[in-house]
């Protein structure tokens, strides 16, 4: 692949692919050579990286502390001589040869492979299992080799690439989720965990639990799992007292609907402690239906869809508009699979209802909602809209502002004055 330009070239290497070997000519005018290396490295990992150009060129324009760094740098003086040029080259390919960059590209039956988020690899250093990225959709690479170990680092590399799944052979696909099923069991039962760390124990959680629902469905794992997240939220809370300190530790990188789930669980703690409902059984249907309501999606853009009269949702793949629609049921008849969380399966499936009956399925309005169901909508909402704009001072006091006249009103009125108070009190 030939770029004439710094940017075209990184381009290439974040979504074509992959290329184990890199020549730069430091005359290039559009980029510093060694800056744009850097960016190679930090993008893409360690690989060749061979400089060209004429010595004066090469000693202005390559930082000596690169390429002394770098053991795969190399550098070839201009002008060219074929046999020299062509052994700096096979040099080059021997190390990318070694790295399995070559070999690791497979030919694959598409239907023998399952999806990962990428997120969920944070949990390990290693894992038993060749982990791999998709190509196309009959080439695989691998991505993570079995059994050895690798780095947030190499997960973020891959990342930057905007790869957002890794694939595991179905056969290994089940046995990676209840492994991290019991990782995550594990960490929530240790008293020695720090609170930030139970968040994010938390938000891991979750997304085990939505992967697992989507392809396996209900088990007894799963459901020992919902209920251990459900009582660290509990304890959690009590430890930051305030919403204040829970937002200041709280862990916001993608937005994504394990994030937005545990955001709603804790202020689906704040408000019911505020209106006075301490009792478990609101504590549980309440963080039940924050782990599941949106369980069934996978492209959090739908986080900014309220109704289905949004002209945007048109604008998503049809399988994604017809399950955006029937979301809300599908985890409402999940919820039922659960004893101790009664009328969990009715705020579940009235999560997308609006106070002015704009929502959706049943178009119910503030005055037929229940007092909860009104408490778990605005709590919902309130976490999907920090997601998506991010954590602040000013963000919190913008939302507060649009939410001010049209939560207010009917069954929601215990629920948002609490809110305008604790919010109030969050950015005092």
């Amino acid at each position: 692949m030939f770029a004439l330009r710094g940017s075209d070239a990184m381009d290439y290497l974040s979504y074509e692919g992959p290329f184990g070997l890199i020549l730069i000519e430091v005359g290039i005018k559009s980029d510093h050579p060694t800056e744009l290396a850097k960016s190679v490295v930090e993008t893409a990992g360690e690989r060749p990286i061979i400089f060209i150009g004429h010595e004066g060129m090469l000693k202005d324009r390559v930082e000596d502390t690169f390429y002394s760094e770098n053991e795969t740098a190399q550098i070839y003086k201009k002008p060219y001589d074929i046999p020299e040029f062509v052994e700096i080259i096979n040099k080059a390919l021997e190390w990318v040869q070694s790295q399995e960059f070559e070999q690791s590209i497979v030919e694959v039956d598409r239907d023998d492979y399952l999806p990962l988020k990428i997120r969920n690899f944070y949990l390990y250093k290693k894992v038993p299992y060749d982990v791999y990225v998709e190509l196309t959709k009959t080439k695989f690479i691998k991505a993570i080799s079995a059994d050895k170990p690798y780095t947030e680092g190499d997960i973020q590399q891959i990342a930057r690439r905007n790869v957002k799944y890794l694939y595991l052979h179905k056969t290994e696909h089940l046995k990676f989720l209840e492994s991290a099923i019991t990782k995550i069991q594990e960490a929530l039962g240790k008293k020695s965990l720090g609170q930030k760390q139970i968040i994010q124990s938390q938000i891991a959680g979750v997304l085990v639990i939505h992967q697992y629902l989507r392809d396996v469905g209900i088990s007894a794992s799963i459901i020992s799992l919902i209920e251990s997240i459900i009582d660290s939220v509990d304890r959690n809370f009590e430890k930051y007292q305030h919403i204040k300190n829970f937002l200041n530790d709280f862990p916001l990188e993608l937005g994504d609907y394990a994030e937005q789930a545990i955001l709603c669980a804790y202020f689906c703690q704040a408000l019911t402690k505020g209106i006075g409902w301490s009792s478990d059984l609101s504590r549980n249907k309440l963080g039940l239906a924050s782990i599941l309501h949106n369980s069934l999606l996978e492209n959090e853009e739908l986080s900014r869809i309220r109704s289905l009269e949004d002209p945007d949702l048109n604008l998503f793949m049809a399988d994604e508009i017809q399950l955006f629609k029937i979301h809300a049921e599908k985890a409402a008849e999940l919820s039922q699979h659960f004893t101790g969380f009664t009328d969990s399966d009715f705020i579940i499936s009235q999560h997308h209802e609006l106070p002015d009956g704009t929502g959706f399925p049943a178009g119910i309005n503030a005055n037929k909602l229940t007092n909860i169901t009104c408490l778990f909508i605005l709590a919902a909402n309130f976490s999907a809209d920090l997601a998506l704009s991010g954590i602040s001072k000013f963000s919190l006091q913008k939302h507060l502002a649009e939410y001010e006249n049209f939560y207010n009103t009917g069954n929601f009125k215990d629920s948002f004055k609490v809110f305008q108070k604790m919010l109030k009190e969050t950015f005092r």
